[in-house]
């Protein structure tokens, strides 16, 4: 008897597999038949065709990082180390002021 391959253990599954498992879905095999082709759990392939049956996608368009995005580049931090190394004794306000100007990110 031939020994099935180890099931993936990880979070992550790759699109492509994704996209196999809703092929498979679109020409009407079983979830558990899916499950057992492409080695992967029956939630998985039923929590898939989900997302896709809800957005026509195989990734959720709204899963991801959560929060505010990062609005502070590597370039903003160059120009603060910058404007620190110049002026050395500047207040918090001036720094931002300095910043503002620099960058064109003023607040009104």
């Amino acid at each position: 008897m031939a020994k099935r391959p180890m099931a993936n253990t990880g979070k992550m599954l790759s699109e492509n597999l994704k996209w196999r498992i809703i092929y498979c879905y679109e020409e009407c095999y079983k979830s558990k038949e899916i499950a057992k082709r492409l080695y992967v759990s029956k939630t998985t392939v039923t929590n898939i065709c989900k997302i896709f049956d809800k957005w026509g996608c195989v990734n959720n368009p709204f899963t991801g990082k959560s929060g505010k995005r990062k609005i502070f580049t590597s370039e903003d931090m160059q120009i603060l180390q910058d404007i620190v190394q110049e002026k050395v004794d500047y207040y918090l306000d001036e720094l931002i002021y300095e910043m503002e100007i620099k960058t064109g990110n003023c607040k009104k």
